[in-house]
C-alpha cells in the first residue's frame, strides 16, 4: 500500500470512527492491522503508579467487515512482566485503547527513523 493510499485509508477510518475508538477502529488505521504494535487501556494510562509498564501487544487480529468489531489476540504486560503465550483480548470493543507510542533505541516516539540535523559545514574548512 502506498503512502497515499495509508492516508487516504487513516482520513476516511477517522471520519468514520468515534472520537473513541475501540481496539479495532484503533488498529485498522496502522500498517499491518497493528500488528506488533503495543495498545493500553486508558484507566491504566491514567494511573502509572498503579500500573507502570502495563500494556498488550498485538499478535493477531480478525475483524468484522465492518471494521468495528471481531476477535483479537496479544501478550499481556502487567507491570513489566510479559506473560507467557497468546491471549484473547478482554474489552477490545469498549471504547478505552489507546496506542502505546515508546521511545526506544531505533526510533522516535511515532515509530519511524530517528533523524537528526546535519551538521554545518564551516566555510573556512571549504577554502
Amino acid at each position: 500500500m502506498t503512502s497515499a493510499a495509508r492516508e487516504a485509508a487513516k482520513a476516511a477510518i477517522t471520519h468514520l470512527t468515534r472520537a473513541r475508538p475501540n481496539l479495532y477502529e484503533l488498529s485498522s488505521a496502522l500498517g499491518d492491522r497493528g500488528i506488533g504494535r503495543a495498545f493500553t487501556k486508558h484507566s491504566w494510562r491514567a494511573r502509572p503508579d498503579w500500573y507502570p509498564d502495563t500494556y498488550w501487544t498485538l499478535t493477531k487480529i480478525k475483524t468484522r467487515p465492518s471494521g468495528r468489531s471481531g476477535e483479537a489476540w496479544g501478550r499481556l504486560t502487567w507491570k513489566g512482566r510479559t506473560r507467557e503465550g497468546e491471549e484473547r483480548i478482554n474489552g477490545s470493543m469498549k471504547p478505552i485503547w489507546r496506542e502505546l507510542r515508546r521511545e526506544d533505541g531505533d526510533g522516535d516516539a511515532r515509530g519511524g527513523p530517528r533523524l537528526s540535523q546535519p551538521a554545518a559545514i564551516d566555510d573556512e574548512s571549504a577554502g
